[in-house]
């Protein structure tokens, strides 16, 4: 098992060569599904989040993005899941709606292998309606775009271990130009791998790694670290290879609500006048399998014998 876990890492670093220009999330290893159509989280029958993200605080018409997301778990190999993500920079703005298929292939009682695929709807606007030209301007003609969007992804998830790859935006529709509307050219990839260390039940430390890539582009890379106390504070942080860093701290409640938030400088960075602040907040609400209402339910006799076991599902 050592061995696997070496060459999913060995992947993770490789496997992408360049850096992403699509929304980059800090949360990413609490809301992995909003990258990754192959990923939904095996413990939980259903989930649904909210994510909010502003970047760069000191500088005008920066990007603004929200996301809604959730999955439901059918059976214990099917789920589906929705997703929705608006996000507007410097007057585009960019909308996607997608609905999410995805198969579990089960290793192990408690190790599974997940298969998934995303099918959307995809536009982006250019507003221009203030915008003066003395001539005119043939890129800025074709204001807006839109069409169908195909993303998929992988993942392998254990009680402990998670690690996933995914082109979430298989089709990057092009803005300017409409016969590339389906190009693959500038495909987007996203890796990301876990581990969660359990010193006992009241304290899980959660080291993170996730590599974003794009042709013609950096690599970029996040190396987190996050614990979870009492199961309820979650607490710790993160360095970005833009050499800007990241703080999180948030609320694991009862019944299923979590809250997160996670503040982003770029302080020691190269730019750090002009991208200096980033906020995120998440919204997350998850049923865990276990706690299911409908789940059936362990009946014993006077003598302490089972006759019927609670099922998984």
């Amino acid at each position: 098992m050592r061995k696997i876990y070496s060459l999913l890492v060995l992947l993770t670093i490789t496997l992408t060569s360049s850096a992403q220009l699509r929304t980059l999330y800090n949360q990413y290893m609490l809301n992995q599904g909003v990258f990754n159509p192959g990923y939904m989280d095996i413990s939980t029958r259903f989930s649904a989040t909210l994510h909010f993200r502003k970047q760069w605080m000191t500088t005008p018409e920066t990007p603004l993005t929200f996301t809604a997301n959730g999955h439901y778990h059918i059976t214990q190999n099917h789920g589906v899941g929705a997703i929705a993500v608006s996000d507007f920079t410097n007057g585009v703005n960019s909308l996607e709606i997608g609905g999410i298929y995805n198969y579990h292939v089960w290793l192990g009682e408690r190790t599974a292998l997940g298969l998934g695929v995303k099918l959307g709807y995809q536009q982006r606007s250019l507003q221009t309606d203030y915008i003066y030209f003395s001539e005119k301007e043939p890129t800025l003609d074709n204001r807006v775009s839109r069409g169908l969007n195909l993303g998929v992804g992988l993942s392998i998830q254990s009680q402990n271990f998670d690690f996933g790859i995914s082109m979430p935006s298989i089709f990057d529709n092009a803005l300017a130009d409409p016969s590339n509307f389906y190009t693959t050219t500038y495909n987007h990839f996203y890796s990301h791998i876990g581990y969660k260390i359990r010193f006992n039940d009241n304290i899980i430390l959660y080291p993170s790694a996730m590599a974003r890539a794009v042709k013609g582009s950096r690599l970029n890379m996040s190396f987190d670290g996050h614990f979870l106390f009492g199961q309820l504070i979650w607490v710790g942080g993160g360095y970005q290879s833009d050499n800007s860093v990241t703080g999180s701290l948030g609320l694991f409640l009862e019944k299923g609500f979590r809250v997160v938030y996670t503040y982003q400088t770029s302080t020691f960075s190269s730019h750090k006048r002009t991208f200096e602040h980033t906020h995120e907040i998440t919204l997350n609400y998850a049923q865990t399998i276990e706690k299911l209402p409908f789940a059936r339910r362990k009946f014993t006799t006077r003598k302490g014998g089972t006759f019927r076991k609670k099922q998984k599902w």
